[in-house]
């Protein structure tokens, strides 16, 4: 069962230029962690209340295969949210439930940093099942 809004990711082209513009929106600085650099991508990250404020900015080109899916989204949509992270109570339950309702799970797993600094497993269902949106299901270890 999903239980609340863990996190909206926001592409956008300049990292540090949206930093600063949500900085300055939000009030907050984004978490100690910075411009997190990972494969094909940068990301920061702003806690608002019981929500994150996720930041991305592809940093590979469109054919890459990690971080090329954000690039092609930003070169043909440009920028805007997403992403949608749910906090579920279940994650395997949930995966479960979603494919009997004909929902494409593409990915499970940790993700590294994000991963350890959230503290979840997270799975992914497909955008073109959700709107345009990729939604992150995320259980809290």
């Amino acid at each position: 069962m999903t239980t609340r809004v863990s996190f909206v990711g926001i592409l956008v082209r300049d990292i540090e230029e949206a930093q600063r513009v949500y900085t300055e929106l939000l009030g907050v600085k984004p978490w100690d962690l910075g411009v997190m650099e990972m494969p094909g991508v940068k990301a920061v990250m702003f806690q608002l209340g019981g929500c994150a404020i996720e930041l991305l900015q592809p940093t590979v080109g469109p054919d890459a295969p990690v971080g090329g899916d954000l690039a092609r989204r930003l070169e043909k949509y440009g920028e805007g949210v997403c992403r949608l992270g749910l906090w579920v109570d279940n994650l395997d339950e949930e995966i479960v439930r979603l494919k009997q309702q004909g929902f494409p799970i593409v990915d499970t797993g940790d993700y590294g940093k994000i991963g350890e600094e959230m503290g979840a497993r997270m799975a992914f269902i497909h955008p073109k099942a959700t709107h345009g949106v990729l939604v992150e299901l995320d259980e809290e270890k």
